[in-house]
């Protein structure tokens, strides 16, 4: 082999391991991410849900019961990816829940862990101008 054959022989190896990394590292940040494609068998019909359509929620303001868990059903009504997290701070920094990204038509099933009393957003993290209020109370 020629020392060009050897240079690109090497190349291609250095570009698998990159990719091989930043498939490594995508997966470990979205693992935090949490949402089932079908209704767990005790789900509570009395569940919040949401929808997204149009890159809007259907509604602005949900309420849940604090200090419980609770699943949020979640229905993207478009081929556009989006999810849901659940963030304690206006500035959203501070988030309680992920909810997995995902594109549509479907529906996602969200378990959150229980929320102490207080306003919480929750908001789309692609889509930030998706947004909305959670009282949990």
């Amino acid at each position: 082999m020629n020392i060009v054959g050897r240079r690109t022989h090497g190349g291609r190896i250095a570009i698998a391991c990159l990719v091989v990394l930043v498939a490594a590292l995508a997966s470990a940040c979205a693992a935090s991410a949490i949402g089932f494609d079908r209704p767990p068998a005790s789900l509570d019909p009395n569940s919040p849900t949401l929808g997204a359509e149009g890159i809007a929620f259907d509604r602005v303001e949900l309420a849940v019961p604090a200090n419980r868990p609770f699943v949020l059903v979640f229905e993207n009504r478009e081929a556009m990816s989006h999810n849901v997290s659940i963030y304690a701070d206006g500035a959203h920094q501070v988030r309680r829940f992920e909810g997995v990204l995902f594109g549509g038509p479907a529906t996602r099933w969200y378990p959150v862990p229980a929320l102490a009393p207080g306003t919480y957003d929750f908001l789309c993290d692609l889509h930030t101008s998706m947004i909305g209020r959670l009282i949990a109370s």
